[in-house]
């Protein structure tokens, strides 16, 4: 099929003739895509998705653009090879498409709907993860177009930034790195090293070719405290792997510390190399793989490097691209740059990395060493690396370059110790746990696990820590352990087996030291630093000597990391009724739901699982609504009423009849906590309830005020202040105190204030609209400058609208405890009235501090608005009173 697909390509080509690739390679199995900036009769980008094997290919004259605003004419073209994803040269003149080429951008494109359909229907949806663009697009086929090849290319408002401050995108290829005008320079004998090698020769670099082979790494060493120095470079410390790139006329490596070449391993960064247009060039870098959220991941890069299978390693090479950071510029042409001071090769090195692209330049920051670090110690890195500004590159450990690690401390119950080896005294390593999900099993062993406590909550094996402790500590130590032994572990079953082991009762608390938790749930690079819950130790004599007051630490304080947290919910074990027991399997548990907080789909699910016991007090017997973010809150979504019909049986739904479609629609009914588990592995963010219930639909439990702030201004959506929305909710809160009608505020979790009235299904949908409507016209007669029951945007002038049109059999409202698909990760938090004052913030309720406000604040305050039946005649008689009044 490919082949066939390629004839009209092939007909308007000479091999001979052209540089271009004629076909053969396979398609790539993950989706790729290719822009290229193609200087021909008109300049044009052309856009190419991988579809069917091949590059299904559209030209745009007018360029890519991350602007939504901007729709750009896309004209259909002739399918492309594979292989033309890395293509970049000079077409011929007279030639079809003669003129210059490059690769301006590349990456992976996943489809999000069917592709081949699309193409026959004319609406392509897609997203792109590349060097430049990122984020969801559309093509759709004009249908008045001329020759019927015309299509809009647009860019969907979700997810996706430009790479530049001034919101441009670089025009040079991410491979070579230059322009096409310079590669029509290049063609012409002009050599892009040219500048470079002069103040090489300025400069004084001796001419000395490089082998690469030869170069022995500089190191550095380490140093516990960030410091500033203005005649020091910082960067950031990558959790990568250090490396040496190189490109010698055409030809590449990508070599390890003991000698071993990478390049198989990282294709993405091959392609760059070979398509650096020097003569020769050695960088010293780090080679790294992303996560979701942009951070390095060493498990991601772990993964990349185990990977031996060609076509294992094609896919991740799209799947989970690696980068090389540069960081020194070591060797280029025929000179030796290893004299020169840092400072000198870093602005060299400026000149030969690409402004974007799988070769990347690794920045540093002058004089503020300590600055950077906090900041590294806030956003999780590794650490950061110090460097003289003056210092020559030498093989080695050498003081001008030192390391300065961030690790994370934490505290975990001490379970267990293995025997001693050699010369060691007391115990080799103790064994470590933390309380985390009973439901859940350990990565590192399967059957891992303990009854659950009241809380819910069991212990399970975090790995050990062997370092830290000197021969005092290990006997006084041991002699706690001794008379803590126990004839069991505290798990179900142990994580490790043998007869080295001793287990005792779960009592005492370590501070540890470590890096990160493994892929298996495990602590890497673990060192004690105390304890944290022993009377006699020594951390707290002198805490207690200096008059702080040290934390009183208890065992079920340890609670696992959040990174592991998502790991042990999969799988989750679902009590069915009849049993037996079913296992409930979860996905993608590491995407980033969440981009700038790095909240993933794990916390999600952990957070609707530990909300439940409240949240389903509000769901029980209520049609449920879902809105979907398959891919987080930058991603696709889309709204979801009808069960999909392949759930699994023990999640119920109701058939109700829709007066709209003409059909049954099956409503989700959350009455358990596995049912919330399933529905946020769907990747249901936010979650929206009808306010009545399965057995009296048409008889609401709630009358709601929605206050909105939003409002538009010169087509512009606004919003006003959310102080000015506090005024409003408490005017509505003192109005239903005058006249003795309960209420009770939640925050949406979005922009607004909901007030919710009992009516203990005293009234139907039109009744409790009225109701509604009413106390709304109430509050804007008392405060026409702040409220507005006007329904257009535009009309509003600023006022915050109460909504009362929600009252309605169908309308929907964001179930209190839900979680809402904007940054923050917040919540729809139930209130008092106490707290509907100045300073209340939408960000104080999210994901992260949620369960411990419902534990605090139990009983719920908004929990009454399901019982409670107030007299409605005898206020809506002192509303009308008040009104008339």
């Amino acid at each position: 099929m490919p082949r066939e697909k390629l004839e009209e390509y092939r007909d308007k080509r000479a091999s001979e003739r052209t540089p271009e690739p004629f076909g053969g390679a396979p398609g790539t199995g993950v989706g790729a895509f290719v822009v290229q900036l193609h200087a021909a009769t008109r300049r044009h980008y052309d856009l190419r998705l991988e579809i069917g094997g091949v590059l299904v290919s559209w030209a745009v004259p007018k360029g890519v653009s991350p602007d939504p605003a901007d729709k750009k004419l896309a004209m259909h073209v002739e399918d492309h090879p594979i292989e033309y994803i890395e293509f970049e040269g000079v077409i011929p003149k007279g030639e079809y498409g003669g003129g210059e080429m490059i690769v301006w951008d590349i990456g992976r494109c996943i489809m999000l709907e069917d592709p081949e359909e699309g193409l026959e229907t004319g609406k392509l949806l897609f997203e792109l993860r590349g060097h430049k663009l990122k984020g969801v697009w559309t093509l759709v086929r004009l249908v008045k177009g001329e020759t019927g090849k015309e299509w809009l290319l647009i860019r969907e408002r979700r997810g996706g930034h430009p790479i530049l401050e001034d919101g441009s995108l670089p025009e040079t290829s991410i491979l070579s790195g230059l322009t096409v005008e310079q590669m029509a320079e290049r063609e012409g004998g002009w050599y892009p090293g040219e500048d470079l090698a002069a103040a090489l020769e300025r400069a004084g670099a001796p001419e000395r070719p490089v082998d690469p082979a030869d170069v022995r790494f500089m190191l550095a060493q380490p140093r516990e405290e960030a410091f500033d120095d203005p005649a020091w470079h910082f960067e950031l410390k990558l959790d990568g792997y250090r490396m040496l790139a190189s490109a010698v006329d055409g030809a590449a490596s990508l070599l390890t510390r003991n000698g071993h070449d990478a390049l198989p391993t990282f294709p993405e960064i091959a392609r760059a190399l070979r398509k650096l247009p020097f003569r020769r060039v050695v960088l010293d870098g780090e080679v790294v793989v992303h996560d979701a959220a942009g951070y390095p991941s060493f498990r991601r890069l772990q993964k990349r490097a185990r990977l031996s299978r060609p076509l294992d390693v094609r896919h991740a090479s799209f799947e989970a691209p690696a980068s090389f950071y540069a960081f020194d510029l070591l060797a280029f042409d025929d000179r030796d740059l290893r004299d020169l001071p840092l400072s000198e090769r870093r602005t060299l090195l400026r000149g030969v990395v690409p402004e974007a692209g799988p070769i990347r330049l690794s920045e540093h920051f002058e004089e503020c060493g300590k600055t950077l670090f906090r900041q590294v110690q806030e956003m999780g890195l590794e650490g950061i690396m110090a460097k003289r500004a003056d210092s020559r590159y030498t093989g080695g450990r050498s003081p001008d370059w030192r390391k300065i690690h961030a690790a994370r401390e934490d505290r975990f119950v001490i379970v267990g110790f293995t025997s001693p080896a050699g010369s060691r005294t007391g115990f080799g390593a103790l064994h470590l746990g933390a309380y985390g999900p009973a439901d859940a099993a350990s990565p590192a062993n399967p059957a891992s696990g303990t009854a659950a406590g009241d809380d819910g909550l069991a212990l399970h094996y975090i790995g050990r820590v062997g370092t830290g402790f000197d021969d005092e500590t290990l006997a006084k130590l041991r002699a706690r352990l001794d008379a803590l032994e126990a004839a069991e572990p505290a798990f179900a079953t142990p994580a490790p087996a043998g007869a080295d082991h001793t287990w005792v009762e779960p009592e005492l608390v370590a501070e540890v030291r470590y890096k990160e938790m493994t892929e298996g749930g495990l602590l890497r690079h673990a060192v004690f630093l105390g304890l944290a819950n022993s009377p006699d130790e020594d951390r707290e004599d002198a805490a207690e000597a200096s008059g702080e007051k040290k934390e009183r630490v208890v065992p079920t304080d340890c609670r696992l990391p959040r990174d592991r947290r998502a790991a042990l919910t999969d799988p989750v074990r679902v009590d069915t009724s009849p049993p037996p027991v079913e296992e409930l399997p979860l996905s993608n548990l590491d995407k980033v739901f969440w981009p700038d907080e790095g909240y993933t789909k794990g916390d999600l699910i952990a957070y609707y699982r530990d909300i439940a016991p409240w949240l389903l007090k509000f769901l029980e017997d209520r049609p449920l609504v879902l809105t979907r973010y398959p891919d987080g809150i930058d991603g696709k979504s889309f709204f979801q009423k009808n069960a999909p019909g392949f759930q699994p049986e023990w999640v119920r739904t109701e058939a109700i009849w829709s007066r709209g479609s003409e059909r049954d629609i099956h409503y989700f009914i959350a009455d358990d906590p596995a049912v919330l588990v399933y529905i946020a592995n769907l990747g249901a963010i936010p979650l929206h309830v009808w306010a009545s219930r399965a057995g009296s639909l048409d008889r609401p439990d709630w009358c709601l005020l929605d206050l909105d702030p939003k409002h538009k201004r010169d087509g512009e959506e606004v919003y006003a202040p959310f102080e000015e929305v506090v005024e409003v909710a408490r005017a509505i809160g003192a109005l239903c105190e005058e006249i003795r009608l309960p209420s009770y505020p939640k925050t949406s979790g979005s922009s607004g204030i909901h007030v919710m009235i009992p009516l203990g299904g005293q009234l139907d949908y039109e009744q409790s609209r009225t109701l509604a409507q009413l106390l709304a016209t109430a509050v804007v007669a008392e405060i026409p400058d702040r409220a507005t029951i006007v329904r257009n945007p535009s009309w509003r002038e600023g006022k915050i609208y109460i909504d009362y049109v929600q009252n309605g059999r169908g309308r929907l409202v964001v179930a209190p405890y839900s979680v809402r698909s904007r940054a923050g990760a917040t919540v729809s938090a139930p209130l008092r009235w106490a707290e509907v004052k100045e300073g209340l913030s939408m960000e104080d309720f999210t994901i992260r501090t949620m369960p411990e406000r419902a534990r605090s604040l139990d009983p719920d305050p908004l929990l009454r608005v399901l019982s409670e039946e107030p007299d409605l005649m005898a206020a809506l008689d002192a509303l009308q009173r008040r009104i008339g009044g």
